[in-house]
């Protein structure tokens, strides 16, 4: 049975008392309509810290340490993304859209209803898309040169292999999109991750992070992120579906799905080597390919956006992926 806000107020811990949570959701930048339920998101410990702030800012600028405070208490909000730590030791409070990120992720939806679930998923899928609106928009006119999201693009499972055998280290986390929106049963933890942040993820072998790609790509996924030798250099290879990651949602939104992720490959099916089982019309996640009623598949080119998924599950190798040559 679903609790309460007046339930989820009788939780809040002797170290929140005399604290609105209308403090804490201004210092953190938390969404008004989460404020009933912001102690499932910042205990007793997480709150007293971030009042801490609060009160020091209205006295002065930023603070750029805690001294008197226990380093390993610190070191627990930084992982649980309560706190932030830059370079030079000093702590401030991190966002609500990254404490969201962790929580959602290896904490859990603890006693929320689906509705207000579904509201911050809107919510930060909403965040996300404006974050990258100006970069869509230059790529949707045609200014590749002035977008900062140019080179986020769809990876064939070849050349994903190729980015992680080029990684010193890999990490392995859950998915935040699927975290976070959850719309589907698809793998979670299929996140690879060439920086570790805040020491949460899982460092694993090169091996196991190919083995984590084909078995995401076996599972129906697309892979997207910045191909080898890129500028920027790879971040990290996602595993995206379309019912709840990120980048697919908000190019929906934005108006921009033509153009990004961006696509640089389209299948060509090969009708002599077709054997027709209607497995690449299954498979693809876009309905650029149909099949009739005996399995013959029908290729829509302007649909397609080269992610692979269709020429990785032929049984007979009758699709490749064709480069698309760029305008001169």
């Amino acid at each position: 049975m679903e609790m309460t806000p007046d339930a989820g107020e009788r939780t809040m811990t002797t170290h929140a008392a005399g604290a609105t949570r209308a403090q804490v959701a201004a210092v953190v930048g938390a969404p008004d309509f989460v404020l009933p339920w912001l102690d499932r998101f910042y205990d007793g410990d997480a709150v007293e810290l971030l009042l801490a702030f609060a009160t020091l800012s209205e006295i002065d600028d930023e603070p750029t340490a805690l001294d008197d405070v226990d380093p390993a208490r610190l070191e627990r909000a930084v992982r649980r993304a309560v706190l932030d730590r830059d370079e030079a030791g000093a702590y401030a409070p991190a966002s609500f859209r990254d404490r969201l990120e962790i929580w959602a992720m290896l904490e859990g939806w603890k006693d929320i209803p689906s509705a207000l679930h579904r509201e911050l998923a809107d919510w930060e899928v909403g965040n996300y898309a404006e974050s990258i609106r100006e970069g869509l928009e230059a790529l949707k006119d045609g200014r590749s040169a002035d977008s900062d999201q140019a080179g986020y693009t769809y990876l064939l499972l070849a050349e994903g292999e190729d980015v992680i055998a080029a990684e010193e280290h890999v990490y392995l986390w859950p998915c935040d999109c699927r975290a976070i929106v959850g719309r589907c049963r698809k793998p979670a933890n299929v996140c690879l991750r060439f920086e570790n942040d805040r020491g949460l993820g899982w460092e694993i072998s090169k091996e196991r992070a190919v083995e984590t790609l084909r078995a995401a790509d076996r599972a129906g996924l697309t892979h997207t992120g910045h191909p080898r030798g890129s500028e920027p250099a790879p971040g990290a290879i996602c595993n995206c579906c379309t019912d709840c990651c990120f980048p697919h949602l908000a190019t929906e939104r934005l108006g921009t799905s033509d153009v990004w992720p961006v696509r640089r490959h389209v299948a060509v099916i090969d009708e002599d080597a077709c054997r027709p089982c209607g497995r690449c019309a299954r498979r693809c996640p876009f309905a650029a390919i149909t099949a009739d009623s005996v399995g013959s598949p029908r290729l829509e080119p302007a649909a397609c956006r080269g992610c692979g998924l269709c020429s990785t599950t032929c049984p007979t190798e009758a699709i490749a992926m064709r480069p698309l040559v760029a305008p001169a």
